[in-house]
């Protein structure tokens, strides 16, 4: 080996380990500065607010529980706002008039009268009452509407739904603490109907329906299903509470007229009582359910 090649290659490995020498630093230089930069990302990062963990947890927590909440029961919560009208109309109206003075002013008048008349009268004059409670119950609902709405959280609140859902709580707490003296006030509602028939005696049929409609319509203003009607008309479909309301005086007028004692001396006016106050709480209940899952869908 001559020595112009011996110096040909220490001249190569000298330039080999020069590419090493200088590629190896490279290597770490790529390592080294992202360490130090993600430890002062760390060293500079904003600590974390106390609580602020337990907070996003409760958040979405309750936002589980919101979408989990959104159940449908038929009539009652997630239905359908005519369906719910009606259902609530019917029920309420219905354990609200059994018993009640109408009911006996129908159910003397029918054992005097004609029953066809006593019924057209009657059942005319509730559905009449009816549609008054709705339209008011409607035109409380709309003047909440004109309501103009600020920014405010509290601006946005439907207060004609919260004012119904009031009322259905109320009159549910005072039918129920009503119902252990149920017997004696229907005794008293059996006698004010019968002090109100006894001056009646009407030959002609259409004079009969007249009285009798003027009767009802008198007794039943400001009455508790009155009231119960209007907020039912604020909170719900007017059409199904129309429907649901209208249908339920008729059954129980029905009821009246065809066989009404028998009705009386078999039904428990305690246990009525006790079922009309817990039904005013539940579509109390039903109707709050609703109001949350309003104000939910606006934010």
């Amino acid at each position: 080996m001559n020595l112009s090649t011996m110096r040909s290659g220490i001249g190569c490995m000298t330039s080999q380990r020069s590419r090493q020498a200088f590629l190896l630093p490279h290597r770490h230089s790529d390592t080294l500065p992202s360490r130090i930069h993600q430890q002062h990302r760390l060293r500079h990062q904003p600590a974390a607010v106390p609580g602020a963990d337990l907070i996003a947890s409760t958040s979405s927590s309750l936002a589980e529980l919101a979408d989990a909440g959104r159940v449908m029961i038929p009539g009652l919560v997630g239905d359908s706002q005519l369906r719910e009208g009606f259902v609530s109309g019917f029920l309420l109206i219905f354990f609200s008039e059994i018993g009640d003075k109408t009911f006996f002013i129908a159910l003397l008048l029918a054992l005097k009268n004609s029953k066809q008349a006593v019924f057209t009268g009657t059942f005319g004059a509730l559905a009449v009452m009816t549609v008054i409670s709705v339209l008011l119950g409607q035109a409380l609902h709309q003047i909440d509407e004109l309501v103009p709405a600020g920014d405010s959280p509290l601006a946005k609140l439907p207060y004609d739904d919260i004012l119904a859902a009031g009322l259905l709580i109320w009159f549910g707490i005072q039918t129920l603490q009503g119902a252990a003296g149920a017997q004696e006030d229907q005794k008293e509602e059996q006698e004010e109907a019968e002090e109100v028939v006894e001056s009646i005696s009407a030959a002609d049929t259409l004079k009969l329906i007249l009285t009798t409609f003027t009767l009802v319509f008198a007794a039943e203003w400001g009455d508790k299903s009155f009231l119960a009607t209007i907020a039912l008309g604020a909170a719900s479909s007017p059409l199904g509470v129309v429907g649901g309301a209208v249908a339920g005086h008729g059954l129980a007028t029905g009821l009246a007229v065809a066989g009404g004692s028998v009705l009386t001396r078999v039904a428990s006016p305690t246990l009525l009582q006790y079922m009309g106050g817990s039904l005013f709480l539940v579509f109390a209940a039903a109707t709050i359910v609703d109001i949350v899952a309003e104000v939910q869908s606006m934010q």
